[in-house]
Formats: structure tokens, sequence, C-alpha cells
């Protein structure tokens, strides 16, 4: 599925480039990372230079280097720099395609070392890079490859859930995510499914709120997710579930207002659900 019959980014196949890294160096290891080293450095000439297919180039060779010389600190700085490069020139499937494969191959080593910083941020800004351009192909409509970027998010996100389930950025990295993901389906029409969606989010949110009820960000992502599903019923023609929808944002925002009583969004939001109560 894509845009102009382009497939989606084919993991399986990424998956397999992973296993293939990391096998047998010609030259040694302060030889290969010092030409790494090198190769980036002259990246960053390039792209100051707007010379951006020099630029990927070069990215290609400190990236391979990189490997040879099992230097994953350098890995991970070139292809967060080939997805940034990338995206900037528009060419989003290849960012992705680079962002999934960082993310793959920073999960097979954060296994083996979860305490490991250089692992646990780049496992993180890999997540937050994918969720971003799921939202970029959401505006401009590109569904598949938007839903693409929630599915693989929500995917790594549950499964490090599984050994670190008190964790609040995948927490709340599920129940954003799960949002997007309703609003996507709910602009393809799929209702049902958007349904599910946001009633999952919700669920994600509700022991960060029970813990930490005060929180705002938890808060007002909870209003966000609570006004998305009262739109859909309210779409469907379900007036009573929109309401009750409506009512339990506006009483989070309601809430939140009083402890940010300056905060312009919060009163539009506010604005805005009211709005939406009355047009029922």
């Amino acid at each position: 599925m894509g845009e102009e019959g382009r497939s989606e980014v084919d993991e399986n196949t990424t998956y397999k480039t992973v296993q293939t890294y990391f096998f047998g160096m010609s030259e040694s290891p302060e030889k290969l990372r010092e030409e790494a080293v090198k190769n980036f450095n002259e990246t960053l000439d390039l792209i100051q230079k707007g010379k951006n297919e020099e630029a990927l180039e070069s990215l290609r060779k400190a990236e391979k280097t990189a490997q040879d010389a099992k230097d994953v600190a350098i890995l991970f700085l070139t292809l967060k720099t080939r997805g940034q490069l990338l995206q900037s020139l528009g060419r989003l499937e290849e960012a992705l395609e680079t962002y999934i494969f960082s993310l793959i191959t920073c999960e097979k080593f954060h296994e083996t070392d979860p305490e490991n910083k250089l692992y646990l941020d780049t496992l993180h800004m890999n997540l937050n890079n994918i969720g971003n351009l799921g939202n970029i192909f959401l505006r401009a409509d590109n569904f598949p490859f938007a839903q693409q970027c929630y599915e693989i998010g929500i995917e790594a996100s549950r499964k490090q859930l599984e050994f670190h389930p008190e964790n609040k950025f995948y927490q709340m990295y599920v129940g954003n995510t799960l949002n997007n993901l309703g609003e996507l389906l709910s602009k393809m029409d799929q209702n049902e499914e958007a349904k599910e969606k946001y009633e999952e989010a919700l669920k994600t949110y509700s022991p960060l709120l029970k813990n930490h009820p005060e929180n705002s960000e938890y808060l007002s992502d909870t209003a966000m997710t609570l006004n998305n599903l009262g739109i859909l019923f309210s779409e469907k023609g379900q007036k009573a579930e929109a309401k009750e929808n409506f009512e339990k944002a506006l009483e989070v925002l309601k809430n939140l207002s009083e402890k940010e009583p300056e905060n312009e969004k919060l009163k539009e939001e506010i604005s805005l659900t009211l709005e939406r109560l009355e047009a029922l």
C-alpha cells in the first residue's frame, strides 16, 4: 500500500538486514572508527553547503564503516542524521525506512543491555521520529504510511512495557499513538475500529491519572481523547454517548483551567467542548 503504488516499508527485509551487520572486519576497529568519523564530519560539511545527495553518499560510507568497526554510537548518530536529512528533503518513505532500521537495531542491543543510556535514548528517539512521521503522513492524507508508523510505534512500546510495565514514557507513547490511530481510522470511516482505539487510549491513561491525578499532560491528553470519542459518537448520531464523553472532557479541562487560569489554549478547548455539547 502507499502512494503511486509504492510498497510500505518491509520490516522483515529490514530485520534480515540487521542480522547481517557486525560480522568480520578487514581493518582494525580503530582505523575503521576514524574513517567513520571522517566520513560523518564530511557529511556535516556537505549538508552546510547544500550538497544533499553527496551528503547522503558520505553518510552511507560512514554507516558502513561504523558497522564494520562495530561502533554503535557512530552508527546510531549516522542513522539519525540520514533520517533527518531525508525527512527535510521530503523523502519521507526513505526516512521512515531509516528510522525503522535504527529502531530494530537498537532494540537488539537494548535487549542485551537494558540500562545502557545510549540504547535507551536512541530507542525513545526513534519511536518519537516514527510517531512524528505518522502525524506528517496523516496530515498529508497518506493513510497507509501513517497507519504503519502508528502500529510500529505501538507494537514496539508495548513490547517494552512487557518488561517495564510502569514506564511512563511507553505508557504515554502508547496512549497518544492509539489516539492518533483512532483519528486516522475515523478519517478512513472505520468508526468502530476508531472507537476501539480511543477506548484503548483512555484505558492506557487511566493508571497514569490514578497515580498522578494532577499531572497536566496526562489530564490534557485524556481530555483530547474524550473529545475525539465524543465527536465520533456525535457523527454517528449517538447523542447520549457523545454527551457523556464531552461532559467528561469538559470536567477535566475545567480542572486544568483552575490550575492554569491564563492558559489561552485551555480556554479555547473549553469553549469548543461547550459548543459541541450545545450542538447535540
